[in-house]
């Protein structure tokens, strides 16, 4: 080995701690009580996320309630529905459209990516091809929407869920 003119530093154990417990140790034995919220408080105001949430919600169950039990796609029956989109979910003029909806697998829905083109034959089937045509130009336009509209949707469409029941 090749020899440096530095010379090592002597090195010295480290020092231990001795153990400690792992319990802590307690002040007071006495149990912690939890505070009750006053009686004047007012309920906590819900998010426009979470409004937009419990939409999402009862719009899904109003849509598999409404159609067939069976998937609009693959015409499967006795699966679990979920409310399919013709147009996508991130477009709001169109994203609680009864028309842009229908039940569909998972299958489908998930990993079929909604079968966009089936589904769009459908639709042109059912609804006829001006009207899908017109949604699909519609989904440009923009919605801006606040809590009292979703509020005034979620129980329009708890309404219309409690019909089909």
């Amino acid at each position: 080995m090749k020899r440096t003119g530095f010379k090592q530093k002597k090195t010295t154990p480290m020092k231990r701690t001795p153990l400690r417990s792992k319990t802590p140790l307690r002040a007071s034995t006495k149990p912690k009580v939890k505070i009750k919220p006053k009686k004047g408080k007012k309920p906590k105001v819900k998010t426009q996320a979470q409004l937009k949430k419990d939409l999402d919600a009862i719009f899904s169950k109003y849509i598999r309630a409404k159609y067939l039990k069976e998937c609009f796609t693959c015409n499967k029956v006795d699966v679990t529905l979920q409310c399919g989109h013709f147009i996508s979910r991130q477009y709001l003029m169109t994203r609680w459209d009864e028309n842009n909806c229908r039940p569909q697998c998972v299958g489908c829905n998930i990993f079929g990516n909604g079968k966009v083109l089936d589904f769009e034959e459908r639709l042109k089937n059912e609804l006829g091809e001006d009207f899908v045509e017109t949604m699909k130009h519609s989904r440009h336009y923009s919605l801006k929407v606040g809590r009292p509209w979703y509020r005034e949707q979620i129980e329009i469409y708890k309404k219309l869920y409690k019909e089909y029941e």
